[in-house]
């Protein structure tokens, strides 16, 4: 169920004076049924409760209760017709009848229902927790603390709330539905359609929308399930219920595309959204515009499946029992020169299995004892090689180099050092080098093993992509992962190459196959913590804010990363908790600047985060440059032509940013940035066609910028149309 549609749905449920009482009725069992619904009138339900009200209005303008009925009608409007226009109609009747008699509860209630609407999730629970205190007999404040919850990612306070709710009124429907999103949540699908069953039944037969609504959320779960062929009949029965409702429509495309008939895929409607200048990405509670935005952007989202509570956390992966007995090898023997190396490669894989940074450094320190005892014949090939990856691991390229080339000058016959010595130079820019070094993991008449076959494809699949060539890319990489897979690689290492293949998805558009490869990585290394960032970030920016929220959170308490921090601040602000995003965003200085290596791992990283929320822009520049310093490749580029557009630096950025789109990279990020610079140079059509490139890339590709770029297109091409109309 998507976000978006689920907030506007629940609260419509619950703005229901009649959806608290416990029904009569009774009705469908397992499936919707049309004979349960009332006969289509021309004008909806919601349309016909605004006439009621406003003729209400007319013939008492000082009638309190009609403004409240009139913004409760216009809400249950806006989800009807997926409009949220109808929210700024809404807050006017709010405003009118808040004039009459401020201290109305009604009115003040249903302005909660109005902030989820807006997604003000952190106001909407604060308010409701006042009522709440005021009313504590009331059953739908209970319902919006519940949906403010969810929204927030505070799962079991919305449990404990949707119970009060049951508690107070058994099987009152807004209880059911926020029950059914619950389940959801918990990877409880068939759970959540035992609560939608039971808010069918007990749904007027008269509320035509309300049954059309809940059919479709039965229907999305069954569509997530693959029961494409009992999801279709579902909505069959809904668009006979209540004919061209908008979320049927979408749904039904959905199940089409899904049994590979999108031809036969009903049109969509597309939402004129508004345009403002680029958002803050610490901009607070979105406005309208931002709302339809998300709407527009929702509509053709991808519905992703729950992660399995089993993937959420990290499980022994036996490295340390490695380490142990390494270090116990060396105990016995302290001039055990390979039980070093092998107790220095161990410390190693701890890193990239916990990130962290403390335990490259007793790589280091392993590796280099064990150089001192052997560093000049074939034996010290294994330390030199791990000591090259540590390097990399640390952003010291150079270094890496060195080591590398060192161990391959031993003329042991290995090639594989010749992966860092490629990984260094495209770390440092130098591509067309490190394409060389890879095509040496080729070696004349030999037969690749599966390990040397992954080691070059992976590495091969990235040039691809900074070449532009996003499908070769995953291709390649696909390829990798068989390689990987056949290979036997521990599986830290394998759900890297299926975390790399979903990233290559995502830059593609392709948010389905990204998830899939995603998860599979949490499948193989549980709680890995840059699948579990990457899903949080792929639902983010899809709509889904409370289960992002959630992943975020988890992979964060596992590797608290600067850059998932920020990210997860964003979604807070985005999500209206000023509060929440505000510790984030101090929390991202205090790792970023912890510690030598930090500041070195991160340096990128904290100039883009001060960038993005327009802060100490001098000390970014300063970041960015010093990484300049390190390495050439397109993302350090695009980082400082950033960096110098937020400092005003335009010609110098524009410099920068052509470099980093040289290649032809398709990243929807950096084409957004080359788009604002060439705007603000005054290169209206550059900008034009940058953002539409963005955009057809992948429309979702940002929390806050996929918005901004449809917002700053649709300007700018509405600037060119009267521009032309005047000529």
């Amino acid at each position: 169920m998507k976000l978006t549609h689920a907030t506007f749905c629940i609260l419509t449920a619950l703005i229901s004076g009649a959806a608290v009482a416990q029904h009569t009725e009774s009705g469908a069992a397992d499936h919707p049924s049309v004979s349960n619904a009332a006969a289509v009138q021309n004008d909806t339900p919601a349309q016909l409760r605004i006439a009621a009200a406003k003729q209400q209005i007319k013939a008492d303008p000082k009638k309190v209760q009609a403004y409240n009925e009139l913004a409760l009608a216009l809400l249950a409007r806006a989800r009807e017709s997926a409009d949220p226009s109808y929210l700024k109609d809404a807050d006017a009747a709010l405003s009118q009848g808040l004039s009459l008699d401020a201290d109305d509860f009604q009115l003040q209630r249903t302005q909660v229902a109005l902030m989820l609407g807006r997604h003000q999730y952190q106001q909407a629970k604060e308010r409701a927790t006042a009522l709440n205190h005021r009313t504590p007999d009331d059953v739908m404040t209970y319902g919006y603390l519940a949906e403010a919850d969810i929204a927030l990612g505070n799962y079991p306070e919305a449990e404990t709330n949707a119970q009060w709710m049951l508690n107070m009124r058994p099987n009152n429907i807004p209880g059911l539905l926020i029950g059914a999103k619950l389940r959801m949540l918990y990877g409880d699908p068939q759970g959540a359609i035992d609560f939608l069953n039971l808010a069918y039944s007990e749904t007027s037969p008269t509320e035509v929308e309300d049954l059309a609504w809940i059919a479709n959320q039965i229907a999305s779960i069954q569509i997530e399930s693959g029961q494409n062929d009992a999801a279709a009949q579902t909505l069959e029965q809904a668009e006979q219920i209540f004919p061209h409702y908008p979320y049927t429509t979408e749904n039904l495309a959905r199940v089409r595309i899904s049994q590979n008939r999108a031809n036969d895929a009903p049109a969509r409607a597309v939402m004129q959204t508004a345009v403002s200048d680029e958002p803050s990405a610490a901009a607070g509670a979105p406005n309208h515009a931002t709302v339809a935005a998300d709407l527009k952007r929702t509509t053709a989202a991808p519905v992703f499946a729950p992660v399995p509570e089993a993937l959420l956390t990290p499980h022994p992966t036996g490295t340390d029992h490695v380490i142990h007995n390494a270090q116990a090898t060396i105990a016995g023997n302290p001039n055990d020169a390979a039980g070093y190396a092998r107790l220095g490669a161990a410390y190693f894989q701890y890193a990239r299995e916990t990130g962290d940074v403390s335990d490259y450094q007793l790589a280091e320190q392993s590796l280099t004892k064990s150089l001192d005892l052997v560093s000049a014949d074939f034996s010290a090939d294994a330390a030199l090689g791990t000591m090259a990856e540590v390097c990399m691991g640390e952003h010291r390229f150079a270094d890496a180099l060195t080591y590398a080339q060192r161990a391959l000058s031993l003329g042991t016959g290995d090639v594989s050092p010749f992966a860092i010595v490629g990984d260094a130079y495209a770390d440092m820019g130098e591509y067309g080098k490190a394409g060389v070094a890879y095509g040496r993991l080729t070696p004349r008449d030999m037969t690749l093993s599966p390990r040397a076959a992954y080691a070059r494809d992976s590495r091969l699949s990235y040039l691809k992509f900074i070449a532009g060539d996003t499908g070769g890319a995953i291709s390649l990489m696909k390829t990798a992962v068989t390689e990987g897979v056949e290979a036997q690689l521990p599986g830290e290492n394998l759900a890297w190459l299926y975390y790399e293949l979903g990233e290559y998805e995502t830059q593609a558009g392709d948010s389905a196959s990204a998830d899939a490869a995603y998860i599979t990585a949490l499948k193989i290394h549980p709680g890995d913590y840059r699948a579990l960032a990457a899903l949080g970030k792929l639902r983010a920016n899809n709509g889904r804010y409370a289960e992002a929220i959630l992943l975020y959170e988890k992979a964060i308490a596992i590797v608290p990363m600067p850059i998932f921090v920020a990210e997860l601040g964003d979604l807070y602000a985005k999500s209206g908790n000023q509060a929440e995003a505000q510790k984030q965003y101090a929390l991202v200085e205090y790792i970023g600047l912890l510690g030598h290596i930090n500041q070195v791992l991160h340096n990128r990283d904290l100039a883009l985060f001060y960038a993005d929320h327009n802060m100490k822009l001098a000390e970014a520049l300063d970041l960015a440059q010093k990484e300049l310093e390190v390495r050439h490749d397109v993302y350090t580029w695009d980082a400082l032509g950033w960096v110098l557009y937020k400092n005003g630096r335009l010609t110098e950025a524009a410099q920068a940013s052509e470099k980093a789109l040289r290649f032809g990279t398709q990243d929807s990020l950096l084409l957004f940035h080359a788009a604002m610079i060439a705007e603000r140079l005054g290169q209206p059509e550059q900008a034009r066609n940058e953002l539409k490139e963005a955009l057809q890339i992948n429309p979702h590709f940002h929390l806050i910028y996929a918005n901004a770029a449809q917002q700053r297109l649709s300007a700018l091409e509405a600037q060119s149309e009267s521009k032309e109309g005047s000529e």
